[in-house]
């Protein structure tokens, strides 16, 4: 008899994201010849888990399989598992052959993966949404010209949910009441911002010379050394505990008084880069000159010496060995916040660096220092007479706000080119409110706009406040919130259709020549849309699309989510590896829209965009110089085993753990986001690899052994091929060819597809995908259209796709006709 052996966990597992079912419903009846799941059930399940006495309160006997609530999918969830798993039905039973148990399987999967999909199914309809996050950020800041480089409005929003990684699917973003409070106070502090910038205030300046004051643990030190006149600089900025990685200006502590550009004046020299320590001590790459960046600092979170949630790089410039040298920038800071400086490329672990000089290199240091004992002592003695490789800053000035387009931009769009008039109220807010929505505003809108309006002037608020308050009332309205549905016979209007061209194309609402073609009717036309889409595309705002999709698409939004070991890897972190990798992905895919150049290149290609880091990771340091380290070159490969995103740090980096490599991980990843044929999720109870695999050497043997098992191996023939051939590269995308370091296990990087001739490494991988190549655009339109249409592709859209794509065939896909056929698409318009 077939007892249970489910387990409540696997039972309460919730429903996943499948396809839609449309068999007709089945009955658990059958004849002896039949082989569907029915037959199956009751010859190998029923008797067991039957209506009377279901074994385990499991009852199999009244489930009708076309049925696709969650309950009827989780059993067959469950049924699925235990039979790959072979732990049902159990050993004193009847037992299926292999041929039985895996038809049952396949048939099953297949039914579930329909249920799944018609439970989720919008009917190829876009769910009223509302604007993601970053669409909420980037709206705002092109609404009320906020330069939002050290602004984030929604820091505290709930995070977006995601349907597989986009974050713009209707049905999956949700509204709550502490989202709605959020809001308002978003609302509050952006429009208070935005007239904060207009006040103008002339420029000052301070400047800033010894009394220079660090972190805790460099105090003592600087003082003893240098009588506290300079900033010093050691570690980078990512280190897991910096020491010397930001250095501020102490005397300084409430930043600049408005938002503005500031001219930041530095006099620096870079310090022992001729240091007689090894790398291995100081774990700094001492061929490279030394970088110094500026980095933002909030000085009303009080600390400036660690990381802080905004830290984006504001310059960067290589400072010189020979001697100390003034360096002018010109940067954006807001009001309360401060220059920071970094040392971009520093020490990878300061503190650590300490003790490693001392055990390896205590013969090398000055009669004073060598007998100092502890790391409080040998810190101040490393720095007073050790030759620690840093920057050395000797005095800083500050100069500012500078006339800026900023200011001028926001003024224009909130109160015209005057300071606020009373008289003009309802023009402005008109205005603005249409900016706002989207769209014209009606006559019943603006009437309620004048009453909250002179609500406030009757609860005492002065003209300006009530008008702010109106416009912060604007901000909360679902019009502004949420997205158009406005609907005419043949589909969206033409504002909706401005709405969701733009947003779709530069991830904010519609500029100003958009409105007016929205305005004339226009965009109904498709070759109008074309027209439009091809010039926002040529815009510099089209790299926001760019970024986001590739957030979405390819999983980069993660890339850092399982980050590196920062032993193992520490130049991962010391280059800020995480943030070049991320451009070189997005240049990449600029450049073959810019070009209109074949889709296929993402696929292969022998060039990419790369930095200097990048090109030391990827072995072509040669190609890129130091005196412009920093900038972003177009390098052709030699070795064919780097091209098309297979070869990109930011994709071999996401498909990793951070620790190590797996051909599953990265063969899954290629599935579900190049080929668009994921697999089944295997069974709850089965490890990423099987416990009998004693005596296994390789990932290529344990994966063999996993693959013994017949149902295994019905997944695992068409995912691990695929990863093999990218186990040339390690978890951060770097070339290897063994697995461990003292060279004992070469990689084997062959493989071989169902139905497919053998391979060897990325370039053979590449020509099996481009044989594929109608599977991997389909999947590149899909994740095109999710991220146009904020909606699930559902099976009936199949017809529309190949529409899309059959006009693009002949050229092989260029990219920029690929984003333009879907905006001329009916699938866009409805």
């Amino acid at each position: 008899m077939m007892r249970s052996r489910f387990s409540y966990r696997s039972w309460v597992r919730p429903a996943m994201i499948v396809a839609a079912l449309i068999s007709p419903p089945t009955v658990l009846k059958s004849t002896a010849a039949d082989s569907s799941p029915a037959a199956f059930l009751d010859r190998y399940c029923i008797e067991c888990h039957a209506a009377d006495d279901p074994s385990g309160e499991r009852e199999f006997e009244s489930l009708e399989l076309s049925k696709s609530h969650v309950d009827n999918q989780v059993a067959i969830q469950e049924i699925i598992d235990q039979l790959t798993l072979q732990t049902m039905p159990p050993d004193d039973a009847d037992q299926p052959s292999t041929q039985e148990r895996l038809h049952a399987i396949n048939q099953l999967t297949n039914r579930l993966s329909k249920m799944r999909q018609q439970t989720v199914s919008t009917g190829g309809q876009t769910v009223l949404r509302r604007l993601s996050n970053r669409e909420y950020r980037r709206t705002i800041g092109d609404l009320l010209g906020i330069d939002m480089t050290m602004f984030d409005p929604t820091i505290e929003f709930p995070g977006d949910n995601l349907y597989g990684q986009f974050d713009n699917v209707g049905d999956a973003l949700v509204m709550s009441e502490h989202l709605m409070q959020r809001y308002l106070d978003a609302a509050d502090v952006c429009v208070e911002k935005a007239f904060a910038i207009t006040n103008q205030i002339k420029p000052h300046t301070w400047s800033y010379s010894k009394d220079f004051f660090q972190q805790a643990e460099l105090n003592a030190a600087h003082k003893r050394a240098f009588q506290s006149k300079f900033i010093c600089l050691y570690d980078h900025p990512f280190n897991d505990k910096p020491e010397g990685a930001y250095g501020h200006l102490s005397n300084f502590p409430n930043g600049v008084p408005v938002d503005g550009v500031y001219e930041i004046r530095v006099l620096a020299k870079a310090m022992n880069r001729d240091t007689p320590y090894s790398n291995k001590a100081v774990r700094i790459d001492l061929s490279e000159p030394f970088r110094m960046g500026i980095r933002p600092g909030d000085t009303a979170i009080g600390d400036m010496v660690h990381t802080q949630p905004i830290d984006v790089k504001l310059a960067e410039t290589i400072v010189s060995d020979d001697d100390f040298q003034w360096y002018t920038f010109r940067i954006p800071l807001d009001r309360g916040f401060a220059p920071r400086f970094t040392f971009e490329n520093g020490a990878h672990d300061f503190r650590g660096s300490i003790g490693r000089v001392y055990r390896l290199h205590r013969d090398l240091l000055p009669e004073p220092a060598k007998k100092a004992k502890g790391i409080f002592d040998q810190r101040i003695q490393l720095i007073t007479y050790g030759a620690m490789p840093h920057i050395r800053i000797d005095q800083v000035e500050i100069r500012g706000p500078l006339n800026n387009d900023e200011l001028t931009l926001s003024q224009n769009l909130l109160l015209g080119d005057a300071e606020f008039d009373e008289s003009r109220k309802m023009e402005l807010l008109t205005r603005f409110a249409e900016r706002a929505f989207r769209r014209p505003i009606s006559e019943d809108e603006l009437s309620r706009f004048e009453a909250f309006y002179q609500s406030r002037r009757d609860d005492g608020r002065d003209a300006t406040d009530s008008f702010k308050d109106t416009l912060k009332a604007i901000l909360c309205s679902p019009n502004f919130l949420y997205f158009q549905h406005s609907n005419t016979a043949a589909g969206l209007s033409p504002h909706a259709l401005a709405e969701r061209l733009s947003y779709f194309l530069t991830s904010s609402m519609p500029d100003e020549k958009l409105r007016d073609v929205a305005d004339r009717g226009e965009l109904t036309r498709a070759d109008v849309r074309r027209r439009e889409a091809k010039r926002l595309l040529a815009d510099e705002r089209s790299d926001a699309f760019i970024a986001d999709f590739l957030d979405s698409w390819l999983g980069l939004r993660s890339l850092g989510s399982m980050p590196p070991d920062p032993n193992e890897f520490w130049f991962y972190y010391a280059a800020d590896l995480q943030r070049d990798m991320k451009t070189e992905t997005q240049m990449f895919v600029r450049d073959l829209i810019n070009r209109n150049a074949s889709a296929l290149e993402l696929i292969d290609a022998d060039y990419s965009f790369i930095n200097r880091d990048l090109a030391r990771l990827y072995g072509v340091e040669q190609r890129v110089s130091t005196e412009s380290a920093e900038v972003f070159h177009r390098v052709k490969f030699e070795d064919r085993r780097r091209g098309g995103l297979l070869g990109h740090a930011s994709i071999l980096t996401v498909s990793a753990n951070g620790i190590e490599t797996s051909p599953v991980i990265r063969g899954v990843w290629l599935l579900e986001n190049i080929l668009g044929t994921p697999t089944p999720p295997p069974p709850d109870n089965v490890p990423a690899i099987e416990p009998d695999t004693r005596g296994a050497s390789t990932i290529r043997d344990q994966l063999s052994k996993h693959r013994s098992d017949a149902t295994c191996n019905q997944c695992h023939r068409k995912i691990d091929p695929l990863g093999f051939a990218l186990e040339v590269f390690d978890p951060i995308g770097q070339h290897r060819a063994f697995y461990d370091s003292k060279r004992k296990k070469p990689i084997d990087a062959s493989g071989q597809l169902p139905g497919s001739d053998p391979f060897v490494g990325p370039a053979g991988l590449r020509r099996q995908l481009l044989h594929q190549k109608e599977f991997f655009v389909r999947t590149l339109t899909e994740a095109l259209l999710t991220q146009a249409l904020g909606r699930r592709i559902e099976l009936t859209d199949r017809a529309s796709i190949d529409s899309i794509l059959a006009g693009l065939s002949h050229d092989d896909y260029p990219m920029g006709d690929l984003i333009e056929s879907i905006v001329a698409s009916d699938l866009f318009r409805r």
